[in-house]
């Protein structure tokens, strides 16, 4: 098989593979869906076609071709580094967390599979693609089942009380709302006469459904609640 004939196998090979990992996403309705996925295994494949390309062509008869040297390699380290970039895109604050991280990650992985195919590499490929599938799709129920938690921020500025009424009292709401109190920060303003209580706490993976968000209701006093 010619080199021309290899190279377009190989961009085929990364663009069905980048495929499959997009049908998950898409299937989800995430951003970087089946056509993200497909086009940047094919271009990150393409980039290192280029590089090996490059390590193939005989220099010799190039003015002082003697010193040109050509690592391929160095195509795989910028695109996995840019790829970051695309990443970063997919990433974004949703209410007090963070959402998109998973996204990014395809994205990142994806990109190794286009690098793998544009260098020949079809088992490891496609072996990583059927992890990476399996990852995405497969373990999100598991995902769901394993128990975790998220660290918040909850910040609550009331009308100065006696002692440390207000700070005993917020705290046995937490409590009772299912978050857990690692850390504390108090702050009191003697000329306004407001104290700013900020606990740091750990809470289920769903902490809409703690009693969390019910502070409001139940500090009627409060001046302004932050959950962050």
């Amino acid at each position: 098989m010619s080199w021309t004939a290899e190279a377009a196998v190989r961009l085929v090979a990364a663009a069905a593979m980048g495929a499959v990992i997009g049908v998950e996403r898409e299937y989800h309705g995430r951003g970087a869906g089946f056509r993200t996925q497909l086009l940047v295994a094919l271009g990150a494949a393409l980039a290192m076609l280029v590089s090996l390309q490059f390590g193939r062509t005989d220099y010799s008869g190039w003015p002082a071709g003697g010193q040109i040297q050509v690592d391929p390699a160095r195509v795989a380290y910028g695109v996995m580094g840019g790829i970051g970039f695309l990443g970063a895109g997919a990433i974004i604050r949703y209410g007090g967390g963070i959402r998109g991280l998973t996204t990014a990650a395809s994205l990142w992985c994806t990109a190794a599979v286009g690098l793998a195919c544009g260098a020949g590499m079809y088992p490891l490929a496609l072996a990583a693609t059927g992890l990476v599938f399996v990852a995405l799709f497969a373990l999100a129920r598991l995902d769901r089942i394993i128990p975790s938690h998220s660290s918040k921020a909850v910040t609550v500025k009331l009308k100065a009380a006696e002692g440390d009424a207000n700070l005993r009292r917020v705290r046995s709401l937490l409590q009772e709302g299912g978050a857990t109190i690692w850390s504390v920060q108090y702050r009191r303003n003697v000329v306004d006469q407001i104290e700013t209580i900020t606990f740091y706490v750990t809470l289920p993976a769903h902490p809409e459904k703690t009693g969390i968000f019910q502070l409001a209701s139940r500090i009627e006093d409060a001046i302004e609640i932050r959950v962050e």
